[in-house]
């Protein structure tokens, strides 16, 4: 266990493996959105499709939110959020 600076308490990092669901879903919430918004602003019918995966992750997503809480979690999250906005602009320039 380690002092956080935030704070001054005992945590301890989350298992890789929960860290690594939440970067994915990071990933996949915000590749999708980002895709789909481009979409949208095409005036595409894709769109629907896309919507309908984004409400699957995101139900998905908001029901197993809790397994790492603190600053591991957040991170975990936030940095696959920003790869998820790289590869939604990436899909929609296709």
């Amino acid at each position: 266990m380690r002092l956080t600076p935030m704070n001054g308490s005992m945590v301890s990092r989350p298992p890789i493996r929960t860290l690594s669901s939440l970067w994915a879903r990071g990933v996949m919430v915000v590749a999708l959105i980002s895709y789909n918004t481009r979409l949208i602003a095409d005036g595409r019918s894709a769109a629907i499709g896309i919507a309908f995966l984004i409400a699957v992750v995101w139900w998905l997503n908001a029901k197993s939110a809790s397994q790492a809480t603190g600053v591991w979690g957040m991170m975990a999250y936030a940095v696959g959020s920003a790869c998820g906005t790289a590869i939604g602009l990436w899909a929609g320039g296709l």
